[in-house]
């Protein structure tokens, strides 16, 4: 006896565009059965694309970890451009005449205990990693090539923004320099990151992949060495 393929020959393509199917298809075991196969098949490729979607942050987390690899990442992409960042622009250092330091530097990354630092050293040393202790001061000097906008920030572990310059009175700025003292008031790993872009640079989201990657794109960053506040 042979197998009904009817639904395979006329109704799958139905099935597919969520058409309804004629009776047949209900009444016959056979092209039930096919049916069924066909969902069941459906169901599992929807749960498999779903396991194996590539997460939303992955190009922003790339871009950020090549940064922190080779310091100061220039990349001729056209400036972000919204909303969020006319309004963090006016916020931000922007520095008019010429001269200043060629590249964007964070020159200084000192915790301080009291009146002395305990730990020093720049920012440019890849895979070192300071310690500090809570109630300890993080001393920040950043150098901005003139007229360039500058921004310095400080996040703690991955997805919490601490300190940024352009919102801060804390934050001391002249000509071509960025300077601020950041209590690290709680135990976790601080990154700091400056940032220098021609004319505005992209409103901090808060993640350090995130907004590392958006500095890139609109201009360069340069990150510091972790600390481990303990």
């Amino acid at each position: 006896m042979s197998t009904c393929d009817r639904f395979e020959n006329d109704g799958l393509v139905r099935f597919v565009a969520g058409e309804p199917l004629d009776a047949h298809i209900e009444a016959c075991s056979d092209c039930r059965t096919a049916r069924a196969n066909y969902e069941a098949l459906a169901s599992a490729l929807g749960k498999a694309r779903e396991a194996y979607e590539t997460p939303g942050a992955w190009e922003a987390q790339v871009w950020a970890r090549i940064a922190r690899q080779e310091g100061v990442r220039r990349r001729p992409w056209a400036v972000f451009a919204g909303v969020g960042s006319a309004v963090a622009a006016l916020a931000v250092l922007f520095i008019s005449s010429a001269g200043g330091p060629p590249t964007l530097e964070l020159a200084t990354v000192e915790v301080e205990r009291g009146s002395g630092a305990v730990v020093r050293g720049a920012a440019s040393r890849s895979g070192e990693v300071k310690s500090a202790a809570p109630g300890d001061v993080l001393h920040l000097v950043a150098k901005v090539p003139r007229g360039k906008v500058g921004d310095l920030r400080v996040y703690r572990g991955a997805d919490e923004l601490v300190f940024q310059c352009a919102t801060s009175s804390a934050c001391i700025r002249t000509r071509d320099t960025l300077e601020t003292r950041v209590k690290l008031d709680r135990a976790g790993t601080y990154r700091s990151v400056a940032f220098a872009a021609d004319k505005t640079l992209p409103e901090a989201t808060g993640n350090l992949d995130a907004d590392t990657a958006a500095g890139i794109r609109a201009g360069s960053a340069s990150d510091s060495p972790p600390i481990d506040v303990l």
